[in-house]
């Protein structure tokens, strides 16, 4: 008797038709993988009409920036029927060993660890990451070892994706609000506090950075998952290739409506590989 392919429900955002052609790769990808059952639901505020799609779910909002947290509400609406569950924008590019990847880690890293992925783009010219940029940088004291494996944490937690087992879907569910953006109000109390020992002190006191000043609506629907949900997130150093997902649209290297970034090349990353490995 055959045995059932785990079921992957994966949940895309897209806003308009900037991104369609990524879009149609991302489902194709998503649709060829052979070890899984994969469902595919796009949360857009547009309809679509593209081979492999399961359900297009339309929104019309007031804010468009809310229009990934549909996909958090996505899943968690569907929480019960699947094994394992993605979210991505609509140009990153989702491979079968990432599924593959995530499961064999998820099998021996404590519960309190999750692993991640690292968003590259790419050119002639070679690779680029554009999560590597301003104060962001590999914590290079965080080199810890599961499974003969090492990983290290890398301090921007946005990453456009998340991979999650049913299990970790529930664990989330106990720590946040899971179709809910986190705000900033544990934040701002600290920064309260802090006001009030300035006054009574007579000294300045640093102000702290609030976590929507860090990441906006969009991208906390995956920095969340990493920051508040109990679970720190590290990258397998050991396989760092294998731990790569391609932005298709490379709009970072190109610098397409502004989005330029200061971004890592292919020799700093490398660099800081080596160091970690050390």
């Amino acid at each position: 008797m055959n045995k059932k392919k785990p079921k992957i429900l994966a949940v895309l955002v897209n806003y308009g038709t900037e991104q369609i052609q990524y879009l149609e790769q991302v489902i194709k990808e998503l649709k060829s993988f052979s070890k899984y059952d994969v469902t595919v639901i796009v949360n857009s505020n547009i309809d679509l009409n593209i081979k492999g799609i399961d359900k297009v779910e339309i929104f019309k909002l007031d804010d468009y920036q809310l229009l990934p947290l549909t996909c958090r509400n996505t899943i968690w609406n569907n929480k019960q029927f699947y094994d394992i569950f993605l979210y991505g924008e609509n140009d990153l590019l989702f491979e079968e060993k990432h599924i593959d990847n995530h499961l064999i880690y998820s099998s021996f890293l404590p519960k309190n660890r999750i692993a991640g992925l690292l968003r590259y783009e790419e050119d002639a010219d070679g690779k680029y990451y554009p999560d590597y940029h301003a104060n962001f940088e590999w914590d290079f004291n965080s080199v810890e070892i599961y499974g003969g494996k090492k990983f290290a944490h890398f301090t921007n937690l946005h990453q456009a994706t998340f991979i999650l087992t049913k299990e970790q879907l529930q664990d989330l569910g106990k720590k946040i609000k899971f179709n809910q953006l986190y705000t900033d109000s544990f934040s701002g109390y600290i920064e309260l506090t802090k006001r009030k020992i300035s006054q009574k002190l007579g000294i300045k006191i640093k102000r702290t950075t609030l976590y929507s000043e860090i990441y906006s609506k969009k991208c906390r629907v995956n920095t969340d998952i990493f920051k508040y949900g109990g679970k720190k997130k590290i990258i397998c150093i050991t396989d760092f290739d294998q731990n790569l997902i391609h932005h298709l649209s490379n709009v970072y290297i190109n610098g397409l409506k502004g989005r330029n970034k200061l971004r890592s090349d292919e020799a700093r990353m490398r660099n800081s590989i080596k160091k970690l490995l050390k």
